[in-house]
C-alpha cells in the first residue's frame, strides 16, 4: 500500500515537471525567439542567431540557432492552408485530396525537399499523414 501510495506521488511529481519545462520553453521561444530543438518544420530552416546564452557551452563553440522562414517550402505550407480552408478560390478540400493534388503538380514532399536531414525517408510523394501534420502544427497556427 505504501509502495502504491508513492508510486502515485512520484506520478504527479513528475507531471508537474513537465508542465513547467515545457512551459518554460514555450516562454524562452517566444521571449528570445530561438529554436530548442529537432528539425524544423516543413517551411522553416535554422539559421545562426548568435553565441549560445549559456557560457560553457559558448566557450565550446555551441551557437543559438533560430527558425527562418524557407521561401519555397512556405508557398507550399500556404498552399496547403488555403486549399484546406477554402481560400483564394479554391474549394475546401481534405488531407487526402491536397496530398495527391500536390503528389500531382510534381511538388516535391517534404522529406525529397530537403534529402539531407531526411535519408530515412524515400520521399516519393506526399502523404495524407504529411497534410495532416502540417495543418495540426502549432508552429503554423499559433
Amino acid at each position: 500500500m505504501i509502495t502504491g501510495v508513492f508510486g502515485g506521488l512520484s506520478k504527479g511529481e513528475r507531471n508537474r515537471i513537465k508542465i513547467r519545462v515545457r512551459a518554460s520553453m514555450a516562454a524562452i521561444t517566444c521571449t528570445e525567439g530561438r529554436f530548442l530543438g529537432g528539425r524544423p518544420p516543413y517551411g522553416y530552416r535554422l539559421v545562426d542567431a548568435g553565441p549560445h546564452p549559456n557560457p560553457p557551452k559558448a566557450a565550446d563553440g555551441k551557437r543559438m540557432r533560430r527558425l527562418a522562414i524557407d521561401e519555397c517550402a512556405a508557398a507550399i505550407v500556404q498552399r496547403i492552408f488555403a486549399e484546406f480552408l477554402g481560400l483564394g478560390g479554391n474549394r475546401e478540400r481534405g488531407f487526402f485530396a491536397i496530398a495527391s493534388g500536390l503528389t500531382r503538380d510534381g511538388v516535391p514532399c517534404p522529406a525529397a525537399h530537403d534529402p539531407a536531414r531526411n535519408r530515412h525517408r524515400a520521399g516519393a510523394s506526399w502523404s495524407k499523414a504529411t497534410v495532416r501534420t502540417i495543418l495540426m502544427n502549432p508552429r503554423y497556427t499559433g
